[in-house]
């Protein structure tokens, strides 16, 4: 979902809670969930197989390198990509429009969500032959004050903390949930250039997906975090359009 700035004793922190996997609360929950944002039609929810494991090969755990690159370090550059917009970030964007903006000619294309203040509900074409990847619920963690010298053990323990509070998500790909909250989660290895131009540290969770087929796709994220009295609520969708080539067939995964 998106990106929030929090700052908070004194210390700048820049949080994106984004894209939110699924917790193993069960089926019935999933329905529920679906059906109060409206993702799920009530006369579909009655019908969702207790198990649809179709898309799981789709998904790809947060431990699996892409393009030999850790996914910890996908989440660098995705911060990176971020701060490339000079004019408004990507997390900030109402329906779409900046979906292009920025992306490179690697392997993965960034998405992102919200800064938790609004439900965001986006058109996105993507080349095929791309993986995705999303932020679920992260934050970035900087000093204070230029000069502040704090170490780089501190910021990752307090990414660290902000992380240990989501506490609910789910992510429906073409209306069924797909990957596994507790094999989602990445932190930052060692510090590194945040958008604000400072060193920073990161921790959360993130979604990536293997190139989805040619067609039409939905992408749907709901995360809540909580610490004591601060929450926050996300509720954003994508509607993708991954590009084909000659004699690609268009659809959604079966």
């Amino acid at each position: 979902m998106g990106m929030i700035g929090i700052r908070r004793n004194r210390a700048a922190l820049v949080a994106a809670c984004l894209l939110l996997p699924l917790l193993a609360t069960g089926c019935n929950e999933i329905k529920d969930i679906g059906e109060e944002l409206g993702w799920i039609k009530r006369e579909e929810a009655r019908t969702l197989p207790v198990e649809d494991t179709s898309l799981a090969s789709h998904w790809v755990p947060a431990d699996s390198a892409v393009d030999a690159a850790s996914q910890a370090r996908w989440s660098e550059r995705w911060w990176q990509w971020v701060a490339q917009f000079s004019d408004q970030a990507p997390y900030l964007d109402v329906d779409g429009s900046r979906c292009a903006q920025h992306q490179g000619q690697g392997p993965v294309w960034f998405l992102a969500g919200t800064d938790g203040n609004f439900d965001a509900v986006r058109d996105c074409r993507i080349p095929a032959g791309k993986h995705l990847f999303v932020p679920l619920i992260t934050w970035v963690v900087t000093h204070d004050l230029p000069n502040d010298g704090k170490s780089c053990a501190v910021k990752q323990a307090r990414a660290k903390r902000f992380a240990d509070h989501v506490v609910s998500g789910l992510v429906l790909l073409d209306g069924r949930p797909v990957g596994e909250l507790q094999r989602m989660r990445v932190a930052s290895g060692d510090c590194f250039a945040s958008p604000d131009g400072l060193s920073g540290a990161s921790d959360g969770y993130w979604l990536m997906l293997k190139p989805l087929p040619p067609g039409k796709h939905q992408l749907a994220v709901a995360a809540t975090f909580r610490d004591g009295p601060r929450q926050t609520m996300q509720n954003f969708r994508y509607e993708l359009e991954v590009d084909g080539g000659p004699g690609d067939v268009a659809g959604a995964i079966q």
